[in-house]
């Protein structure tokens, strides 16, 4: 009847919680309500509050000497949980819930209730008035706007591809353009200017190993960078999940990977449409999404980059970005993908769009492709190999060892294999 939450995924906010407590006891604050549903985590909050009162320090000593052994695997489950960097909304999300819980089980009691149809009536009418009172809540957070800190738009990379920091960027191309190799590229690049900060990528379509190979391949092309644990890639063998469902509902794996991923400064999911479940083509859909990943922005000062496909009649505008364009216009920068006239081993990166950068550079030319190979072609050994080259010679193409292959390559390997097999046969049919 009612959207509750995975009873693994409540565990997991409940513990984030009380691990909070331990590692800062002022968090306490914020938990105005017992709401934890374990008996355990419930009695170990009591106790935290009980010593927060009494202004003394909750730490697991001060804990465990008021429980007994049976609490002690549930301490240790708290202790190894992460700290949760914004409480607030894991809080939320475990108050609504039990509160979904509460009447399910009081519907359930008034339906069974022997009482009068006029006496259930008004218990209905009751639960209906609490309800309204449940979700009466502050919109808004004021401040004292004469008293707001002024700031400047800032930007990582400026000189090498602009990304700005704490909002939404997006880069956009048709399938096959190095999308993913600019992705590594950029986090590359992040981790060998910015020596503090860590970065995450969800390449959700491909195998963690062929990323290995494309950022390993990227190092070589750039002696400067390299692969150190400042950097972690998920691939396809992490099970994707869609932030928001076809009703706008926030999927509560979303405030798990948000505490996950609290250490991480820049944050690069791919493609956009594999964490998207509401209407691709609705803007008002698209703005919601949007406006989730923008909070996170300003809420953790995180930057992040979507990866975007391209509709199949693409161009080179924001018009041919998939679905809504809500996407490209709640973000602050988009990119698009172009290849390079007579350099397979490179791309250019055009700004479609930028709300504050200022300089007058606008697209960037980055070499994404090892060396180039050369393809040879075959000379014929006798009469028949003549005859069959003279329909079609093949010519001499070059092809980068990573990246995609032009029509042109693709039919000069098909001819040569068609060659080779013919001589290895002895030209049989």
């Amino acid at each position: 009847m009612f959207d509750k939450l995975d009873t693994n995924i409540i565990d997991g906010m409940e513990r984030g919680l009380l691990s909070t407590v331990f590692f800062d006891n002022e968090t306490i604050k914020e938990i105005k309500e017992n709401i934890f549903s374990n008996p355990q985590y419930k009695k170990i909050f009591e106790i935290m509050n009980e010593l927060y009162i009494n202004k003394f320090p909750i730490n697991e000593e001060t804990v465990i000497a008021k429980l007994d052994s049976s609490f002690e695997q549930a301490l240790l489950n708290i202790i190894s949980a992460n700290p949760i960097s914004q409480i607030d909304s894991i809080y939320n999300s475990l108050l609504e819930n039990n509160y979904k819980i509460y009447l399910q089980n009081q519907l359930k009691k008034i339906a069974a209730d022997e009482s009068s149809s006029i006496d259930k009536v008004n218990e209905l009418e009751a639960l209906i008035q609490r309800s309204r009172d449940f979700k009466r809540q502050e919109i808004f957070n004021f401040i004292d706007f004469s008293k707001a800190e002024e700031k400047n738009p800032n930007f990582f990379l400026e000189d090498i591809l602009p990304i700005q920091e704490h909002e939404i960027n997006i880069i956009s191309a048709p399938g096959g353009s190095g999308k993913s190799y600019i992705s590594l590229y950029i986090a590359l690049q992040f981790i060998y200017k910015y020596t503090l900060k860590k970065c995450f990528l969800w390449l959700s379509e491909d195998e963690i190993g062929v990323s290995k190979k494309r950022a390993s391949s990227l190092c070589k092309i750039h002696n400067e960078l390299n692969i150190n644990n400042r950097i972690t890639v998920i691939g396809k063998e992490t099970q994707v999940f869609h932030f928001v469902d076809k009703n706008l509902n926030i999927n509560a794996k979303f405030e798990l990977m948000k505490q996950q991923l609290k250490d991480f400064s820049l944050i690069v999911l791919d493609p956009l449409i594999a964490f998207y479940g509401a209407d691709e083509n609705s803007n008002a859909d698209a703005r919601y999404f949007m406006s989730l990943l923008n909070k996170w922005c300003v809420d953790e000062n995180k930057t992040i980059i979507l990866i975007h496909h391209h509709s199949k009649a693409s161009g080179t505008n924001k018009s041919s970005a998939r679905g809504a364009s809500a996407f490209i216009d709640a973000c602050r920068m988009h990119y698009v993908i172009e290849k390079v006239e007579n350099d397979t081993r490179s791309r250019k990166v055009v700004i479609d769009k930028t709300n504050h950068f200022s300089n007058e550079k606008h697209d960037y030319i980055i070499k994404l492709f090892d060396t180039k190979v050369e393809v040879k072609t075959f000379e014929p050994q006798n009469k028949r190999e003549s005859s069959f080259l003279e329909k079609e010679t093949p010519k001499k193409y070059s092809m980068p060892t990573l990246g995609n292959l032009d029509d042109t390559e693709v039919e000069e390997l098909w001819l040569q294999l068609k060659l080779k097999r013919g001589r290895n046969n002895g030209w049989r049919k």
